[in-house]
């Protein structure tokens, strides 16, 4: 009886037997796909935080390299103006700042003095020209008794002063004088009174162009024209 026993359950142990490899080879084989899963989700995670790190650290490079350029920029210019500013004592750039408002605001005064000093708010060149001209006219604002000259010739020794002469050759008198110098060339601005009419205007641009005409070229070459202001 006992034998039977054993033997009617020895294919149920045999059977038994036999279904627990295959399950034990799916356990394993999930666990497996589990942990490549897990192990994929971490690295794609991984990836996405070194990236970001790596965008952080591009752009804080970025912002340094633009401020550094910046303050570099600024230096640049504070050197510039510690070369260029004629009365600079302290050279730390709250001083250099401070110098450069000053003269910002002496070069404007300047500016307007010279827009009144010719006239009607139009600022002329004030360096010499390259030709030779003349130019003789009523002053604005002053009425008939004064007239403006304004010439540009050759720099020459006492020029001004043989200019004063020449005018007196006329009856003038030369009441106000600006002249400026540069590279060879000088630009004269005359206020004379004592010049009424267009016969006297004619005089003076005869004596005036004797002095600025240059000796080696021919005379109809060379007449400084006779234009109002």
């Amino acid at each position: 009886m006992a034998l039977q026993q054993m033997h009617d359950v020895q294919p149920l142990s045999s059977h038994s037997n036999s279904a627990g490899p295959c399950s034990n080879q799916d356990d394993f084989r999930q666990a497996l796909l589990n942990s490549i899963n897990e192990t994929t989700y971490n690295n794609s995670m991984a990836k996405q935080l070194i990236s970001e790190e790596e965008s952080k650290l591009v752009a804080a490079k970025k912002h340094s390299m633009a401020e550094s350029n910046r303050r570099s920029r600024i230096n640049t210019q504070f050197t510039t103006l510690r070369t260029i500013l004629p009365n600079l004592i302290k050279v730390n750039k709250a001083s250099v700042l401070e110098e450069t408002i000053r003269c910002v605001k002496e070069l404007t005064n300047t500016v307007s003095e010279l827009k009144e000093i010719y006239g009607g708010g139009r600022l002329e060149c004030v360096f010499p020209g390259g030709a030779d001209k003349l130019r003789i006219g009523s002053c604005e604002g002053k009425g008939q008794e004064v007239v403006k000259v304004v010439f540009s010739c050759d720099d020459k020794r006492k020029l001004l002063s043989d200019v004063a002469r020449a005018v007196r050759s006329v009856k003038g008198k030369v009441v106000r004088a600006e002249m400026v110098t540069m590279g060879g060339r000088t630009k004269c601005v005359l206020w004379v009174q004592g010049i009424n009419g267009n016969e006297e205007l004619e005089m003076l641009r005869r004596v005036l162009n004797a002095l600025t005409e240059k000796p080696n070229m021919a005379r109809t070459c060379n007449r400084p024209k006779l234009t109002l202001l």
